[in-house]
């Protein structure tokens, strides 16, 4: 009897343990189903938002690579910024639609992602008007970018650079390379997991994906290095020999014994490349000078120009070497002035400095270039950031040896400068601005890329209320930043500067040029210069994107010096007074001339008579 009390007792306890026990297995085959079957409609929470927000990155970055830069667009310049952004985009797309699915995932399972799925109706409205505005947005801004375009081209003197046929050919084209990206990035994933569906029997778990991924990986990185990567870098290598071995049209070899090339020289005609060829069968002569300068023949000095080649074998140290027997053979450390180039990357000098000196020292001077490198000064600069600093710094250093033996005041004055990454490798020939001034007498930098080191510090510790375009250093004691040659004796809101003492450093660099405002820190971080927006030759409109910004002022870079002169990286004239106040020349009153001469008559020489780049 007490056992028949006890099983009654306990029997509503067993009956509801056994009731839970089946709502547990309920439970567990509900969460299976689900997991198994598709997700009605109404219990997923914002079904109507586009499911590819890869594509939705890749739209609204587009946006932002049609808003303008510092360039007009040609075509090519439009498809490849357009591009990059659209790439750029997918991949922000991708990472926020991943968190986005995780959270919505934590979502449904709870009271409120139930409330706030939307119905049918819904779904479709919201889809709707996604759609709409997105492709409504899409359409006004590539229309305003149109726009934009034609002003922009009529602020750097080049209208026709860029039209609404070159823009939708960009656009169309970028949108095409991007829908093949993705293609082949479908056609990666579909190799990975066919590999790891393979391996996975075989393998342990965890195991097949990563094996799967190192051999798609490793595939792809060999075919994209072996028909891309080498096979350009070949061609870019082997295009710029052949460039450098060339006589370019309208250079004959000089007959003056005071330039290099000519048969009284000890670097031989052959051995100069293309650009130093080009730079010692150029500029003035005496006859030419003393015309100018409405002069007597018997005033004006030969000009002595001075250049080394870069030959297979032969050092930095070697090519300074002969520079300084070049430069006792024509007599150089007797004249008044030497002026030292660091090149660019093809070892190019810019004519208009060239010939600056020549004209406002009436030929009283020498003036000296060495080639580092025969490639492009980007490519050059990728491939290798210590060579033009150490040309620079070989090259200066080894004519200041010379240069001190002299007698004090029996010494030319020393002058450097430098154009591009020019005047990257030259500022890197000295340590801080202080010792440049110590060093030299003077030096004239055009077009300085803002990475450059020096270049940096001073731009970083510019006086209060002045703007990074034209920043004043201490007041403009002895260091002068301009965006026009007015600002060479004030400051960017017209302020008069004091008295510029020697020695005098000039940076020429226009609110325009991009290989000056491009950097890498420019991909995250808006500059100074686009927060002032104070540059009279950049549209006021144009803002800073992270990552799309910094490709646009790359791109940039590829067509500035196919701009008016003035803008972009094109310093022609403007370079005239620069050159001479840092020689020391008093300038007109109207500041229009220099040493007799105005250099309208200089410029007017030079447009005829230099030749275009090649």
């Amino acid at each position: 009897m007490r056992i028949m009390e006890i099983a009654r007792a306990l029997l509503p306890l067993t009956r509801l343990r056994a009731a839970r026990a089946q709502e547990k297995i309920a439970r567990e085959v509900t969460r299976a189903a689900s997991a198994a079957l598709p997700i009605p409609k109404r219990s997923r929470p914002w079904r109507g938002i586009p499911t590819n927000p890869g594509l939705v990155g890749a739209e609204i970055a587009s946006w932002a690579a049609f808003s303008p830069s510092l360039m007009p667009r040609p075509w090519a310049s439009t498809a490849m910024v357009t591009f990059g952004a659209q790439i750029a985009g997918h991949v922000v797309g991708v990472a926020v639609g991943y968190g986005t699915r995780l959270i919505g995932a934590r979502l449904r399972e709870t009271r409120i992602g139930a409330a706030l799925s939307p119905s049918v109706r819904t779904e479709r409205i919201i889809s709707l008007l996604w759609h709409g505005s997105t492709t409504t947005a899409t359409a006004v801004i590539w229309l305003r970018s149109i726009q934009h375009q034609k002003t922009i081209g009529a602020l750097v003197g080049m209208d026709a650079l860029s039209s609404a046929r070159a823009q939708f050919g960009g656009t169309a084209l970028a949108s095409g390379a991007y829908l093949t990206t993705r293609g082949l990035t479908f056609l990666v994933e579909f190799i990975f997991d066919s590999i790891r569906k393979a391996l996975r029997p075989w393998l342990p778990r965890g195991v097949s994906p990563v094996i799967s991924g190192l051999v798609v990986g490793g595939g792809l990185g060999l075919v994209v290095d072996k028909l891309v990567v080498r096979r350009t870098i070949e061609r870019v290598y082997r295009n710029a020999h052949r460039v450098n071995m060339r006589v370019l049209p309208g250079r004959m070899q000089p007959w003056e014994p005071e330039r290099s090339g000519s048969p009284w020289s000890l670097e031989p005609w052959h051995a100069l490349g293309a650009q130093g060829r080009a730079m010692v069968a150029g500029g003035p002569r005496a006859r030419d000078i003393a015309k100018v300068t409405k002069r007597d023949i018997r005033e004006v000095s030969e000009p002595i120009r001075i250049y080394a080649g870069r030959v297979r074998g032969r050092s930095l140290r070697s090519q300074a070497e002969l520079i300084v027997r070049e430069l006792h053979r024509t007599g150089a450390f007797r004249r008044d002035y030497i002026v030292v180039h660091t090149t660019t990357g093809t070892g190019w000098v810019p004519p208009w400095g060239l010939l600056a000196v020549e004209f406002l020292t009436r030929g009283n001077c020498a003036q000296v270039g060495l080639q580092y490198s025969d490639l492009p000064s980007p490519v050059a600069w990728l491939a290798d950031h210590d060579t033009p600093v150490a040309a620079g710094r070989t090259l200066i250093d080894r004519i200041r040896e010379e240069w001190e033996l002299l007698p004090e005041d029996d010494r030319p004055m020393l002058i450097v400068g430098g154009e591009s990454l020019g005047g990257f490798g030259g500022n890197g020939a000295f340590e801080s601005s202080r010792d440049m001034l110590d060093k030299v007498d003077g030096a004239v930098w055009t077009g300085t890329p803002q990475f450059t080191p020096i270049w940096k510090e001073l731009t970083r510790t510019r006086d209060a209320g002045s703007p990074e375009i034209a920043p004043v250093i201490d007041g403009g004691r002895h260091i002068r930043f301009a965006t026009r040659p007015q600002e060479l004796w004030e400051t960017f809101h017209g302020e008069p500067l004091g008295e510029w003492e020697h020695p005098r450093v000039a940076y020429l660099q226009y609110a325009s040029d991009p290989i000056v405002w491009w950097d890498y820190p420019l991909a995250w971080r808006r500059p100074d210069w686009l927060r002032e927006r104070v540059g009279r030759d950049v549209l006021s409109s144009m803002r800073w994107f992270p990552v799309v910004t910094f490709l646009q002022v790359l791109i940039d870079g590829l067509v500035s010096v196919n701009v008016g002169a003035g803008h972009g990286h094109r310093y022609e004239e403007d370079a005239l007074p620069a050159w001479a106040a840092v020689l020391g020349f008093e300038l007109d009153d109207d500041r229009g001339g220099a040493a007799g001469v105005r250099f309208k008559r200089i410029g007017k020489w030079g447009r005829r008579n230099i030749p275009p780049k090649t």
